[in-house]
């Protein structure tokens, strides 16, 4: 027995609705885990966007001046040319039906262990930063070094 649906396609006994949904929503999942690759040496590539990211942040809290140093001396995964990422960058991770260990919206393969990360962006003496709890920017001085991480970035190419 089918049923007409309200688009004109027979639809038998309702199940191939949720076949579709279903299907869907595994398919979903499986795109969102295959869009990071773990190396395995402290480094996730994005490919979506190209980006290579450190797999965690840096671990404590720090101030905007010692996040810029902090990335441009890190070293993982045999690379040398990492920096403080944009707004946009770190807004690219933000994923909202996704929680990482620590509660964060954010891929599980990217350890943020606070709500938010530092941005490169600057205006005057303030600096952006990420919340990865709201998905939200927030402007704060330059010097503020409360619940904020850092997490690295470089071009993957």
């Amino acid at each position: 027995m089918s049923r007409q649906s309200k688009f004109g396609l027979k639809l038998p006994g309702g199940y191939f609705i949720i076949k579709i949904i279903l299907i869907g929503f595994f398919a979903m999942a499986a795109m969102a885990s295959d869009r990071f690759v773990d190396h395995g040496d402290g480094t996730v590539t994005d490919t979506k966007t190209g980006l290579m990211w450190a797999a965690k942040d840096n671990g404590s809290l720090i101030d905007w001046q010692n996040a810029s140093s902090y990335c441009q001396s890190y070293r993982s995964g045999g690379h040398t040319d990492w920096r403080m990422p944009t707004l946009a960058e770190l807004a690219s991770l933000y994923e909202p039906e996704a929680k990482n260990k620590h509660g964060y919206h954010v891929y599980k393969l990217i350890d943020i262990s606070a709500a938010s990360c530092w941005a490169s962006d600057t205006r005057d003496y303030e600096a952006a930063r990420f919340n990865f709890t709201y998905g939200e920017v927030y402007w704060l001085r330059k010097s503020f070094s409360g619940p904020s991480r850092v997490l690295p970035v470089r071009s993957g190419k």
